[in-house]
């Protein structure tokens, strides 16, 4: 009877320990799930150094980005490229209300709506054109989103209110850093058509 018990009680303990475990696979299962939505490009990676095409001393254009894993509810994207200077933030890259579909940018290509970047004002992509040599980092971050983006009709959209636009609505995020080393003659040379701040 004795010998019963026990083999009933260790089998019950076995299925508990057991469930606990597939719980806990479930669960992570899940986190990875969350996990999924990256961000990359076909010119450059994650960490690695900007090629000089998609800089004020190259071609000046935008680079190619691609995404993929977002949540299912994502039905628009938006885009922010910036850069943490030692006097406070920069941005060069403001987009927003890319469509749901749409699961890259190619080189130099404008998607949805772009706002403005602080280089120039302008609601176009500033490329990086640091004043000073050394190497700089820049972020890009695209957001899956579950609603359109709205502004009143005389909002400036820079980068914090791009970023307090999407607050309540960002469903996930996915990023991707680059570094960019400026020689000390391109900076003492810079084009005349894109005037910069430091970074």
């Amino acid at each position: 009877m004795m010998k019963n018990t026990y083999a009933f009680l260790l089998s019950a303990l076995c299925c508990v320990t057991l469930s606990a475990c597939n719980d806990q696979s479930s669960q992570s299962l899940e986190q990875s799930n969350l996990n999924d939505f990256t961000l990359t490009s076909s010119k450059v990676i994650d960490g690695g150094d900007l090629p000089i095409t998609y800089t004020c001393d190259g071609q000046s254009i935008s680079p190619p980005l691609n995404w993929s894993g977002a949540p299912n509810a994502t039905k628009y994207y938006a885009l922010i490229m910036d850069h943490k200077a030692p006097e406070g933030m920069h941005w060069y890259w403001t987009m927003y209300n890319i469509a749901a579909d749409k699961t890259q940018i190619k080189a130099d290509e404008t998607l949805g709506e772009v706002g403005s970047n602080s280089v120039n004002d302008l609601n176009q992509y500033a490329p990086p054109c640091s004043k000073g040599p050394g190497e700089k980092s820049y972020t890009y971050t695209v957001y899956a989103l579950s609603a359109p983006v709205t502004f009143n009709s005389n909002t400036k959209v820079d980068r914090s209110a791009l970023l307090a636009a999407v607050k309540d609505i960002t469903l996930d995020t996915a990023s991707m850093t680059v570094k960019y080393s400026r020689s000390a003659n391109s900076a003492e040379h810079k084009p005349d058509s894109k005037p910069t701040p430091e970074g």
